[in-house]
């Protein structure tokens, strides 16, 4: 069998491992060409890969500022909100609120930055007049725990010139580490019209019509099974909450599914459902279950249309047995009529901090994790294929009810 060496390329899967003081995180990325001539990769990782073949796997731990650049004081900008250079999202200006990230190109009249950077800053203190802007990396903070597993090797036949990747700069600058609290403080999303929508006419008048197509390709629906296979057992009662045509459930579990969502067609046309109901959670938010009712309790895709998701939340905690596992998962397709502002606005890691926030308002739950995939294959069945390439990506937030 082939190993790796200095005359090959190969593809990994890399897996960032981290913990913040709310959660723990998973990220997972597809190096899909990996080439040691011209890439680069820490020293102690390149060492590490050669000699090894298909399936094998290396982890290695990295120190809080490694992977990336230390976190700096220095790097902490006390601005004049006259500094923060406004733009609109869906009608609405976006203001600079605590927590949240913005492109640094936001920011006016500070050295170094230009308008077309699209790095993030982080508002870690704010009054009428002025903010803190944290301009570090999201991650600088985090000791980070690598897995790699190598999928394919090939041998190179020539050498060409061409784009040089440094790798863990790819996979931590798209946005992993943007789902943390800063300092465990609440991050303020709640904010006057964040939840929106261009079409705020009844709900029922746009689902009316079924949509029997899944809403994302199926390496990110088998990528999406395979996380909730993490916490799901067979035989659990399970509620697929806002559900359509796919559950996108482990097909290997026993499951008894019941699928609340707003098109009885869809939900019939899903084998995965033993029940369907029909319900309008924006009109009444009240589930019609009784307390305790269900061991799991999935949302796949749908976070993003909910117009009171507090309400929405606390009723899951109701009727969530304790010890449940609940998981709220989404990617970046949506319907745009449908969607919330606020979910527009924020960056997808963002979203990932946005849905975390939900689930710790409640108070009800431990176990918090995280989950990211990006950066593998469209699948060539797919009908999207090959106007677009990329494997849609999957973001996932579990948690386990208090047992008290």
């Amino acid at each position: 069998m082939q190993a790796i060496d200095k005359d090959c390329f190969f593809r990994v899967d890399f897996e960032f491992l981290w913990t913040s003081l709310t959660a723990t995180h998973r990220e997972r990325f597809l190096a899909r060409k990996v080439n040691f001539w011209r890439d680069f990769l820490p020293q102690d990782m390149e060492k590490a890969f050669l000699g090894l073949q298909v399936g094998d796997s290396v982890c290695l731990d990295y120190p809080a500022g490694q992977l990336v650049d230390i976190y700096s004081k220095n790097k902490v900008k006390s601005l004049s909100l006259k500094n923060f250079q406004s733009r609109q999202n869906q009608g609405q200006n976006i203001r600079p609120y605590f927590g949240r990230f913005y492109p640094k190109g936001f920011l006016s009249n500070v050295i170094g930055i230009y308008p077309e950077n699209y790095y993030p800053f982080r508002v870690i203190k704010l009054s009428e007049t002025e903010f803190d802007a944290d301009l570090n990396h999201p991650l600088a903070l985090y000791p980070i725990k690598v897995q790699a597993t190598i999928l394919e090797i090939a041998e190179k036949s020539s050498e060409f010139g061409g784009r040089c990747t440094v790798w863990m700069e790819e996979i931590a600058d798209c946005g992993p580490g943007m789902q943390a609290r800063w300092q465990g403080q609440p991050t303020e999303f709640q904010v006057s019209n964040a939840m929106t929508r261009d079409d705020e006419a009844k709900d029922s008048l746009f689902y009316q019509q079924p949509r029997l197509v899944g809403h994302i390709d199926s390496q990110a629906s088998y990528f999406l099974a395979e996380e909730y296979s993490r916490l799901l057992e067979s035989g659990m009662r399970v509620l697929d909450l806002m559900s359509s045509v796919q559950s996108h459930l482990p097909e290997n579990l026993d499951l008894e599914v019941v699928g609340l969502g707003m098109n009885k067609e869809e939900m019939c046309k899903n084998s995965q459902i033993d029940e369907a109901i029909v319900h309008d959670l924006n009109a009444d938010p009240v589930l019609p279950f009784a307390d305790g009712e269900f061991e799991a309790i999935v949302c796949s895709l749908s976070i993003e249309y909910l117009v009171n998701p507090e309400k929405v939340m606390q009723e899951i905690v109701r009727v969530l047995k304790p010890n449940g596992v609940c998981f709220i998962s989404f990617s970046n397709r949506w319907f745009p009529p449908k969607v919330t502002a606020l979910w527009t606005e924020i960056h997808e890691f963002e979203r990932l901090g946005l849905v975390q926030e939900y689930f710790l308002e409640t108070g009800a739950f431990d176990n918090l994790h995280t989950y990211s995939v990006r950066n593998w294959w469209r699948p060539e069945t797919d009908l999207r294929y090959p106007e677009l390439i990329h494997s849609d990506p999957v973001f996932v937030v579990s948690a386990v009810k208090t047992s008290m």
